[in-house]
């Protein structure tokens, strides 16, 4: 995990070797206990996002760290 401060934005990044990105589920069952993840992130962030790497990919938010 890398956490950085650039400017007014807080960045939080994780990276993992599998190189399948997440997906969002359009109507996750709500007795499930796994599928909530991206919407969950979505309403708590500001900007979300994956990037490809070498070996794998990296998934990061970002929050403005001056609220």
């Amino acid at each position: 995990m890398v956490v950085l401060i650039i400017g007014d934005v807080l960045r939080v990044s994780v990276s993992d070797e599998n190189p399948v990105f997440p997906t969002q589920r359009e109507d996750p069952d709500p007795y499930a206990v796994t599928g909530r993840g991206l919407h969950l992130v979505r309403s708590l962030t500001h900007r979300f996002g994956t990037e490809p790497r070498k070996t794998g990919k990296s998934v990061w938010f970002e929050l403005d760290a001056a609220a």
